[in-house]
Order: structure tokens, then C-alpha cells, then sequence
């Protein structure tokens, strides 16, 4: 049953890449005009490769289609292979509806939160990953569910963290996968879906790229989760309430299965040895985290 789930968002991703390629589907205007807010709204994206000009667009796309407007919507592009000289033209197109692109540091997955952090510390920051086409209302209910409780980091998806009876945290491939609904420490957020961080939500060190590029240069969902974790900050995820994301790259990940970290990471168990240095770094042991 779970594999036909995944078979048929996969055709669904590869019928709305159609749609918008023979020009069926309008791209609106994207951003925030009218409203002056305490706190922006930023909706934070990083991609690279062949995603930028075949996947990407498409997550866009749907990143301009919200019912509750960002601020904005924030490209970051590497720039040692990216510049406004060699952008795919359909970025370009993108970009007269409000997306914003940027460019920095090549730092891997965490380019779709740290640098945003460090331009944006005291607004509301949406990361997503860029081969996801996501719901309407993606950003309001995350933004509707910190309002209610701003002491939360919220997401649409996220694993448990589980240990064993001597208080051992058990390997990442143990957890309890994809949970529906809930709260508290051991709530793993997981990027692809949606996630709203605050800076005020997480430790000093969250930017420190000569920690985390060491720690865990390939697992940026283990840095932030135990930067979570050491400052006391709790994550929820909401509740299932039909399709929040579609994937948009299944099939070319599923060929050449070397282009996805998440799979690489979750089949070669590459989290466990990255979880380690982040709790050794910090002397954590599995019983500080059921105490914490």
C-alpha cells in the first residue's frame, strides 16, 4: 500500500510539471503587498544542479500559489555555479512574480535556512525543499499554529526519536517513521514538508558553519533538530488534513538513487555516525535527552 501511495504522487507530480510546461496553469502574483507585519514572513528554499532549472520551478510555483502571502519567497543559490547571468529562464519568469534569488556560500542543504537566519533573526522563517509541490495552505496553517503558541517549532512532517529500555537512543532507522500529529522533545522535524523556525527558537550556535559542516555536513535535519533540543525548544507537528506536498522528482531519484541525501542518509544509516558527533560535541547521552 505505501509504495502504490508513493507510484501515484509520483504521477501526480509528473502530470503538474505537464500542466504548467503546455502554459494550462496561471502564476499569480506571489508575495505580500498590502499587510505591514510584526513579523515577516519568509518562505526559504535552497536547490542545485539539475533541480534548479527542471524541478525547482515547479516548488515555486506553488510557493507563489498560497492562500496566506509570504514576505517573501527566498532562492538561495550557491555562487560559486550560479549568478543573474546563467539563471534558467524560467527563474527569471519567477522572479517578476516575487520570488527572490541570492546567493552564497556553497553549504549544502543548510543554504535553505542559515543564511535567511542570519539576514532575518527576528522574523518567521519557512524552509521547504525544492522537489515538492505544495498545498495552498501550506504557510497558513504553520503560520496560524505558531500564532496560537509562538514557543513551537512547527512542521508537517517528523519522525520520534525512540530509545531502547536502558535509555540507549536507538538508530535513526528505529525511529518512529512519519508520526501524525503531536508535540515535545523527541519530535524529529523533517524539512520536505514544511517547517517554521524562529531564531529565538533555537541555540547560539544554530550559524556556526565550522560546527555544523563537521558535525553534520550531509544531515542539516540533525543540526537543527539538537539545536532545538539544547535550547529547550519543542516542535509540533500537525495533524494530516489531506496531501501537503506532492514530489515532483521521484522517478529520476528512484534511477539514480545517488541523487537523493534523504534516501542515501536513511538506506546507509549516514544520520547515526552525524547524530553521534552532535551529542558528543555537546556531551549529550540519551538519558540527557529524556530528562531534558
Amino acid at each position: 500500500m505505501h509504495k502504490l501511495k508513493i507510484l501515484l504522487a509520483a504521477i501526480c507530480g509528473e502530470l503538474l510539471k505537464l500542466y504548467y510546461k503546455v502554459g494550462l496553469g496561471t502564476i499569480p502574483y506571489g508575495i505580500n503587498q498590502e499587510k505591514v507585519r510584526k513579523e515577516k514572513v519568509i518562505v526559504s528554499l535552497t536547490s542545485y544542479g539539475r533541480r534548479v532549472g527542471e524541478i525547482l520551478p515547479f516548488t515555486v510555483i506553488s510557493l507563489l500559489r498560497q492562500t496566506y502571502k509570504p514576505d517573501l519567497v527566498l532562492l538561495w543559490l550557491d555562487d560559486e555555479h550560479w549568478n543573474d547571468g546563467n539563471l534558467p529562464f524560467i527563474l527569471k519568469r519567477l522572479k517578476k512574480k516575487g520570488l527572490t534569488i541570492r546567493y552564497c556560500k556553497d553549504i549544502k542543504s543548510y543554504k535553505k535556512l542559515i543564511p535567511t537566519l542570519e539576514v532575518y533573526p527576528d522574523d518567521l522563517i519557512i524552509t521547504c525543499d525544492d522537489d515538492f509541490f505544495y498545498r495552498r495552505n501550506m504557510v497558513e496553517r504553520l503560520v496560524a499554529e505558531y500564532h496560537k503558541d509562538p514557543s513551537h517549532v512547527y512542521t508537517y512532517r517528523a519522525h520520534r526519536v525512540s530509545f531502547n529500555n536502558d535509555g540507549i537512543l536507538r538508530p535513526y532507522n528505529d525511529w518512529e517513521m512519519e508520526i501524525s500529529g503531536g508535540g515535545g522533545r523527541f519530535v524529529f522535524p523533517t524539512g520536505c514538508g514544511g517547517c517554521l523556525y524562529k531564531r529565538s527558537l533555537l541555540h547560539k550556535d544554530i550559524c556556526r558553519e565550522d560546527l555544523f559542516m563537521r558535525l553534520a555536513p550531509k544531515a542539516d535535519d540533525v543540526w537543527f533538530y539538537f539545536m532545538e533540543v539544547l535550547h529547550g525548544t519543542e516542535c509540533v507537528v500537525l495533524p494530516d488534513k489531506g496531501y501537503v506536498y506532492i514530489p515532483l522528482d521521484v522517478f529520476y531519484q528512484y534511477i539514480h538513487k545517488e541523487a537523493s541525501l534523504s534516501a542515501t542518509n536513511c538506506k546507509e544509516s549516514q544520520n547515526d555516525p552525524q547524530i553521534r558527533a552532535v551529542m558528543d560535541y555537546y556531551h549529550l547521552m540519551g538519558s540527557d535527552l529524556i530528562g531534558c
